[in-house]
């Protein structure tokens, strides 16, 4: 019972060391404490997320009511030129920084190219697609 008990500590407290902290300070992003990114919320229907410089390197757009369904995501890499879609996942810029950073597509508060690619095989629908 002793030797299960302190494995599960062990375990429960490595996630812990490896999960990363992210707050929202209006429209900065701390991550670890520490200032990474910038928010432009300022549309309801968008959010830009820049680099501590300014630069927008990811758009996600909520789409409402379109041809294509009632409510889906447009996730636009902006350095990349490349977009997704998601339906069944709707990204809130929360989760998609948490999901971002835990793919490893955000690192030291830089987007990885190659990571790019992998996170839109992963999570893309093709919800725009005719």
């Amino acid at each position: 019972m002793k030797k299960s008990f302190l494995i599960l500590c062990l375990i429960v407290c490595g996630f812990k060391g490896f999960s990363q902290e992210i707050k929202f300070n209006k429209d900065i992003v701390l991550v670890d404490g520490k200032e990474c990114l910038k928010i432009d919320d300022s549309d309801s229907n968008s959010v830009s997320i820049l680099d501590l410089e300014g630069n927008e390197i990811v758009f996600l757009r909520f789409i409402h009511n379109s041809r294509y369904g009632a409510l889906y995501n447009k996730i636009t890499f902006v350095n990349q030129k490349v977009t997704m879609t998601s339906q069944s996942y709707i990204f809130t810029k929360k989760l998609l920084i948490k999901k971002l950073i835990a793919d490893k597509t955000l690192v030291d508060c830089k987007l990885d190219d190659a990571k790019v690619e992998k996170f839109i095989m992963k999570y893309d629908e093709n919800v725009e697609r005719d």
